[in-house]
């Protein structure tokens, strides 16, 4: 492929044998290094010649490891994207996918590999990964530049989107952004970011985000009070000296406790996360600033959510044990206290009528209070505005999570929705001709949302929209499957609890 122009300049990419193209690691925004720490992205320097686009740009500062190989040095100079095309074509107007990696908003990159967009590409997309500031250099709080830098640096990679995409093939006025976990919380937080408005057209969002534009547990004034710790930590709330500090000071300074410390008798995912987007009012506003009337939103969950963080080999980070040392009853107790204080023990009662292990009953209470309740509730808001939503809900087990009992846990949907799986006839294989006719399934229905607003099965039928009456779903198991809404009676009982709460 010729090399293509850009605002910034020319670019040449590397080309894949499946016929798409590959542009790594092109600058945003301006490295936000020294006098930038903190502050909001400024624009990309331009540059004479032709830029090689063959390597991912560098992955911003890991704030907790994720376990995962970035492929890619970590850096605060970290404003990087990538794209893959299937055609250099200005007039071919295809749809863009833009993702948002997730890990917490504290560790991940878009280099990582289980994000490659080369075969979804290959679908008639142009895919779109970017890097961005974590932790406490995107959400740290301060009286001169406010918060939410990480916010700013979603809009500035969608604003280069817009500047630039139709070079590659792509059309500015159809762009998608899709995100799993906090890459989702990222797409629901845009909905309320007034500075987006016009710069996507839809939204996916895997498996978190749901009610709020980030979550009712985060603040803006929680985040005041974590920077406020962090200034006490290191002695100075003068932002020239904030800037001047060692990265690995800030980060030091930034955890609220030490990786992997637990409260006694409580489970916790390792990734300690409190630095999150918050509504301030400014670049992130309560309701949808950024979300027209006649914008479509695809949302849903899987079926087993919580076992990514309830290992059935033990807790994230800890030596290997059995589901039946690490997952107690007073483990449990102590869980449904904490997620449905008000109903604690009827939760209870549920699990010991249905003869669960503590551990079937930890996974299925996390996963119906943290995730499926807060579905549920998205799904009759989302219709009592009359907004067009679709809700899906990923069930799929593939041989190799069923052997690990890992089941249809979090993040088990992204090897279908980007393709990377190696399917198997013999017993051993993580993935068999199932698997591959989901992701096809998948990826059709991700490729139809974007070009077109409405999801579709792969014989053509669309998926159900979110409605007050007779309110269904499509369930992707080992078919695709439009389905009414059932919760669960576990799901149900919780989100009685939300009734409850608002009443009162």
């Amino acid at each position: 492929m010729h090399p293509i122009r850009t605002e910034q300049g020319q670019v040449s990419g590397s080309d894949h044998d499946n016929g798409v193209s590959a542009f790594l690691g092109l600058p945003y925004a301006a490295p936000p290094v020294g006098g930038l720490r903190f502050a909001p992205p400024t624009p990309a320097e331009p540059w004479v010649g032709v830029r090689e686009a063959t390597a991912f740009g560098n992955a911003g500062i890991q704030i907790l490891p994720g376990g995962s190989d970035l492929r890619a040095a970590q850096s605060e100079d970290c404003l990087y994207l990538n794209v893959w095309t299937p055609t250099a074509d200005p007039e071919a107007k295809l749809p863009v996918m833009v993702w948002v990696h997730g890990g917490g908003f504290l560790y991940g990159a878009a280099s990582e590999a289980l994000y490659d967009g080369a075969v979804l590409a290959e679908r008639g997309a142009i895919v779109v990964s970017f890097n961005y500031r974590l932790g406490v250099f995107g959400f740290l709080s301060h009286p001169e530049t406010g918060t939410n830098f990480a916010v700013l640096d979603w809009v500035a990679a969608l604003r280069w989107v817009q500047q630039n995409i139709s070079a590659f093939g792509g059309d500015p006025g159809n762009v998608t952004v899709f995100g799993q976990s906090s890459g989702a919380a990222a797409v629901r937080a845009l909905l309320s970011t007034p500075s987006a408005r016009g710069l996507f057209h839809r939204g996916i969002i895997q498996s978190a985000g749901f009610e709020h534009p980030v979550s009712a547990d985060y603040t803006v004034d929680s985040i005041v009070q974590l920077s406020n710790t962090l200034f006490e930590r290191v002695g100075t709330t003068d932002l020239d000296a904030l800037r001047s500090l060692p990265q690995d000071t800030v980060v030091k300074a930034s955890l609220t406790r030490p990786a992997g410390a637990t409260t006694p008798g409580r489970l916790h995912t390792p990734a300690d996360l409190v630095w999150f987007p918050a509504v301030d009012g400014d670049v992130v506003t309560d309701g949808f600033a950024a979300w027209p009337d006649d914008m479509p939103v695809m949302f849903g969950t899987t079926q087993d959510e919580a076992r990514y963080f309830h290992r059935p080999g033990g807790p994230v980070g800890g030596p290997p044990v059995s589901a039946e040392r690490a997952y107690t009853s007073a483990t449990l107790a102590v869980m449904a206290q904490t997620l449905v204080p008000r109903r604690a023990d009827d939760v209870l009662a549920q699990f010991r009528d249905r003869g669960l292990s503590a551990y079937e009953a930890l996974t299925e209470l996390t996963t119906a209070a943290v995730f499926h309740e807060p579905t549920l509730a998205t799904h009759q808001r989302f219709a009592a505005l009359g907004r067009t939503a679709y809700h899906y809900r990923f069930a799929r087990v593939s041989p190799g999570n069923r052997r690990s009992q890992m089941l249809a846990y979090h993040m088990s949907e992204l090897p279908y929705v980007f393709g990377h799986m190696a399917a198997g006839d013999r017993p051993e294989a993580d993935y068999d001709s199932g698997d591959t006719a989901i992701r096809d399934a998948m990826q059709h229905a991700w490729v139809e949302f974007a070009r077109t607003g409405t999801p579709r099965t792969p014989d053509g039928e669309a998926w159900p929209s979110c409605q007050t009456t007779n309110p269904q779903l499509t369930v992707i198991a080992d078919t695709v499957e439009i389905r009414p809404l059932d919760p669960s009676p576990l799901t149900r009982l919780i989100h009685s609890t939300r009734a409850d709460a608002a009443a009162n």
